[in-house]
């Protein structure tokens, strides 16, 4: 399982977490990379994992201004190495990540 009580991360966004603007919300640092862990990041500064600011994430985010910024949400699956990207489903209005075609 997962060292205290975390759970292990089965996908990762493509960008790097700076790109997110996400930050290290113990030093503030920049020098981060997305944790094995869900939900955290790893700060190279602190040398530790930690939840992180939530950047761009602690608000609405607008696909297509998204695009436009030069961000992706894609992720990739850490077991098939497959890209996902996001849709919206037209019910839920949710977001769902789905495989990218080749």
């Amino acid at each position: 399982m997962a060292e205290n009580n975390r759970t292990l991360r089965e996908r990762v966004f493509v960008m790097e977490p700076a790109r997110y603007d996400i930050r290290c919300d113990l030093c503030g640092g920049t020098d981060v990379v997305w944790s094995e862990y869900e939900r955290m990041i790893w700060c190279y500064d602190c040398e530790k994992d930690t939840v992180g600011t939530g950047g761009i994430f602690d608000g609405p985010i607008p696909l297509g201004a998204m695009e436009l910024l030069g961000l992706s949400l894609d992720m990739v699956d850490l077991e098939t190495g497959q890209r996902l990207t996001p849709v919206v489903n037209k019910e839920t209005h949710e977001i769902e990540y789905v495989a990218l075609e080749t």
